[in-house]
């Protein structure tokens, strides 16, 4: 299934607002393992990721979706 740009524009929209509900809401939480060494609090983790978003929108939001391509060619052997 092919997707316009302006169905990934607004679930980016929506993606960006879900995790601002969970921030705001208090819901998300960090690991606290070894490994997770960039990100050991929510809030810039999620400022972080608030603003790659932001500018995936700002960008998918001037994208237009050409339609399909028409076939051009024949099938072999067939003569019309």
């Amino acid at each position: 299934m092919t997707r316009n740009a302006s169905e990934i524009y607004e679930d980016l929209k929506n993606l960006a607002n879900e995790l601002k509900n969970l921030a705001y809401t208090g819901r998300i939480t960090m690991s606290a393992d070894s490994w997770n060494k960039d990100y050991p609090e929510s809030k810039p983790a999620v400022d972080h990721a608030l603003a790659a978003l932001q500018e995936a929108i700002n960008a998918t939001c001037w994208m237009e979706t050409l339609p399909d391509a028409e076939p051009t060619a024949k099938q072999c052997g067939k003569r019309p």
